[in-house]
């Protein structure tokens, strides 16, 4: 088995494992795919077995650039998508060996982590990715989602990045491991959107700017909202209710919110409380150029030997003094005791702020040999509120 980039030479049998495993070659996303993004924006890695003289696609998986905004700094992460394994090679563990050469590439790329969305976490967690990313979820009959009647102006509008875009940057601003949009990610986004038919709604202020917006669509008898973005809750409440006057059109709703989203405070019947569920998963490839790159918030004084773990990535095995001064860190390779010992999937969480390095201990996640080290993880790696809504 060989694995490599794929070359345009080996990019029909792409396309073919791609119609086997996920949207067949007449659906529009699969045409604009493979039409316009795939071969020339990302990165294909594949492993491939000679058979007849012939060498054959038996795995793959996609790499797709991002520009995130983690913990106030811009940096590209790539976000790994169309993983799949061709049937007649499935039951030889083949993703390990895959997944090994995908990481080889970029962290000669000189990239600190990755990003994916899985379908079956079991999948992804024994090669240490972690859950950084969660949404609250509502679900349930659109008649019993109205909010308090809002007076403000919404309109149906065209999906134009002129509208969207500006309202985004100025309304992420909140997040952490948000993905920045640029004007070709926005092409991409809404033209795929508008493939699959989705539908845009802006909410305008006394003063007519716009303060919201929410994308949508119908498909069967449920309502499903792809994205909403809203100055404060009355402008979210208003979408909301609009969302909800589509009664004569679907019967269910559907909405991924905010983790931190508390619209299930305004709810009389307590099924529509919807429920925290986990999104996105990250891991660190690289974790020593993360933590050069990484930007203190708050200031800090002291210092914690760190063991960080790696099963996949030998060189990714660290025995490290992280000192803290200030609102700047070093990490010193040191031959002392350990105090604080994590796998890569729980470093992954704590650089992310998905959760604290308290948290973590007490979730059995970390080892420490003294507590009083943990505060000043807590300190350096505060907790975040992360949202990303990409999904290829």
């Amino acid at each position: 088995m060989i694995f490599r980039v794929v070359n345009e030479g080996r990019m029909n049998q792409v396309r073919d494992l791609w119609d086997y495993c996920f949207e067949k070659k007449d659906d529009p996303f699969f045409q604009y795919y493979f039409n316009e993004y795939c071969g020339k924006n990302n990165m294909v890695i594949g492993g491939f077995e000679e058979v007849n003289n012939w060498e054959r696609l038996r795995c793959m998986l996609h790499v797709n650039p991002y520009m995130v905004r983690l913990r106030g700094q811009k940096q590209i992460i790539p976000y790994i998508v169309g993983v799949a394994t061709a049937p007649e090679a499935r039951g030889r563990h083949l993703f390990k060996e895959l997944l090994e050469t995908a990481f080889e590439v970029l962290r000669a790329q000189s990239f600190a982590f990755v990003t994916l969305m899985p379908i079956y976490a079991g999948i992804y967690l024994p090669y240490e990715f972690a859950y950084c990313y969660y949404r609250h979820c509502y679900e349930g009959e659109i008649a019993k989602f109205p909010l308090a009647p809002q007076k403000f102006r919404l309109e149906r509008e065209a999906l134009e990045p002129k509208i969207l875009a500006p309202l985004y940057e100025r309304l992420t601003e909140k997040f952490n491991g948000v993905p920045v949009r640029t004007a070709f990610q926005w092409q991409k986004l809404l033209t795929v959107q508008s493939l699959e038919q989705v539908q845009c709604a802006v909410v305008y202020d006394e003063e007519n700017y716009a303060s919201g917006y929410m994308l949508y669509k119908i498909e069967g008898e449920c309502l499903k909202i792809i994205e909403l973005l809203a100055e404060s809750f009355a402008f979210k409440a208003a979408l909301l209710n609009f969302a909800a006057s589509h009664q004569s059109e679907a019967k269910q709703i559907c909405w991924p919110a905010e983790a931190e989203d508390k619209t299930f405070l305004h709810f009389a019947d307590q099924s529509m409380s919807g429920r925290l569920q986990p999104f996105m998963m990250a891991r660190c490839i690289n974790a020593r150029k993360a933590l050069e790159d990484f930007a203190v918030a708050a200031e800090a004084e002291g210092s914690a030997v760190l063991l960080l773990t790696d099963k996949l990535i030998p060189r990714n095995n660290h025995l490290l003094e992280l000192r803290a001064y200030g609102r700047k860190i070093a990490a010193v390779s040191t031959a002392k005791d350990e105090e604080i010992t994590m796998d890569m999937g729980a470093f992954t969480q704590m650089y992310f702020g998905a959760f604290t390095a308290t948290e973590l201990y007490e979730a059995g996640r970390i080892k420490c040999n003294d507590l009083s080290k943990l505060i000043l993880l807590d300190k350096i790696f505060t907790k975040q509120n992360n949202w990303n809504n990409e999904y290829f």
